[in-house]
């Protein structure tokens, strides 16, 4: 028989390991930002390279350089140069951009960066993950400009038109909390704020208190769960606010509450939950629903589905109901530290906890820069700050109760 010569094979990279390998090496096309940034305090930032095929590989940076950094990061690989001209003007048909310095950019991007941490907020996920490497690396070869960040050296925040009740809340509460009373400001049109309140539910008077113990499922060594309490008479919308505060979620995705889970009803939701087809006539508005409409007896269990994408489901056990009416929602225990957002799922948050045990595993570093992790800093799953998540829950719920 004949050897036969073994081809080489070539291993293709994905755009997002491309862009994480080898956007730095490819030669700038053009910067570009919106004309108002500096009345403003709102950059919309383009960074584009150019491929030897003459492609374009671009990267999408919505600064906020008053308070909460950089909100927002997208990014397009590898399309062709007239692709890439319909790409912007359908991004930017609403405002109008002026070319400048990859220097300029850098600083504005970098500056909104840096004061929003000072606050504890921190850059977009899709920053982390994939699109600061379109980047240059923020070191001292890069000049440094004098950029205004805030308003008179203090955080302003400004309610964007998709941040919710419940975000704009919990925004609020982080300043009060890092600042310090005074020391922000809060930026607003009034005709929103009005709609906002005009929009509150009048709540039933309540004359008891029902405790929950929410656990997420399926996950072990530690497992992550949360004992809450709440006012018999708050909506179920008022419970997701909760949920999210207490197990450290972001409230970036849609939610469901139901009997057993995807399938089962009613659907409790919000409007926008349109993507659950399966309960069209069983749906119903999470901020229409109360407490006591549904839960009833002890021991009575239900489903949370947060995230219909990676799918954290969590079991709803009402462990008691307590004659009397608490004040707020609250926190008195739990248990773990909640996965970090879009990590795959439990699967996901399994290999990742691998990962992260361990320095020397060849994806540590990749997963470290994902997550924000500074060289000192570990991941520790059994983290679980109750006094911090106390006071969140109060901060949050006296805001918006």
């Amino acid at each position: 028989m004949k050897n036969k010569k073994k081809g080489k094979v070539i291993q293709m990279l994905s755009p997002e390991n491309y862009i994480r390998q080898k956007a730095r090496t490819l030669p700038l096309f053009e910067c570009r930002v919106n004309n108002e940034w500096k009345e403003t305090g709102l950059a919309d930032i383009f960074i584009a390279r150019k491929h030897t095929n003459g492609n374009i590989t671009a990267g999408l940076y919505l600064v906020d350089l008053k308070c909460l950094g950089l909100k927002d990061a997208n990014y397009w690989f590898n399309i062709n140069e007239n692709e890439y001209l319909d790409t912007l003007e359908h991004a930017t048909q609403y405002m109008e951009m002026e070319k400048i310095s990859y220097t300029l950019a850098h600083n504005i991007i970098f500056a909104g960066i840096e004061f929003a941490d000072e606050y504890g907020f921190k850059p977009h996920k899709d920053f982390t993950s994939v699109v600061q490497f379109i980047l240059e690396e923020d070191t001292e070869d890069i000049e440094l400009l004098e950029i205004e960040c805030g308003i008179g050296g203090k955080p302003a925040y400004v309610r964007g038109p998709l941040d919710d009740d419940a975000k704009a809340a919990r925004v609020i509460a982080q300043l009060e909390k890092v600042a310090g009373p005074g020391n922000y400001n809060i930026i607003h049109n009034d005709e929103e704020w009005d709609e906002m309140d005009e929009t509150d539910l009048e709540r039933p008077p309540s004359d008891a208190t029902f405790q929950f113990k929410v656990q997420l499922k399926n996950i072990s060594k530690p497992p992550v769960w949360r004992r809450i309490v709440m006012p018999s008479s708050y909506t179920f919308y008022d419970f997701h606010v909760a949920i999210q505060i207490a197990f450290e979620w972001t409230d970036s995705h849609l939610f469901v509450f139901s009997p057993k889970g995807f399938g089962s009803s009613p659907a409790i939701t919000e409007s926008h939950g349109e993507y659950l087809d399966d309960w069209e006539e069983n749906k119903l508005e999470a901020n229409e629903v109360f407490l006591n409409e549904i839960f009833d007896t002890e021991k009575q269990k239900y489903t949370y589905i947060y995230d219909f994408g990676d799918t954290w489901e969590h079991t709803i056990t009402l462990e008691k109901i307590v004659k009397g009416n608490a004040k707020f929602a609250d926190c008195l225990d739990g248990k773990g530290k909640c996965p970090p957002e879009d990590c795959g799922g439990i699967w996901g948050y399994e290999q990742l906890k691998e990962i992260l045990a361990d320095k020397k595993h060849p994806e540590y570093k990749e997963h470290a820069e994902w997550l924000g992790l500074r060289k000192k800093d570990t991941w520790d799953p059994a983290e679980f700050d109750l006094k911090e998540i106390r006071q969140m829950m109060s901060d949050v719920f006296n805001e918006l109760i």
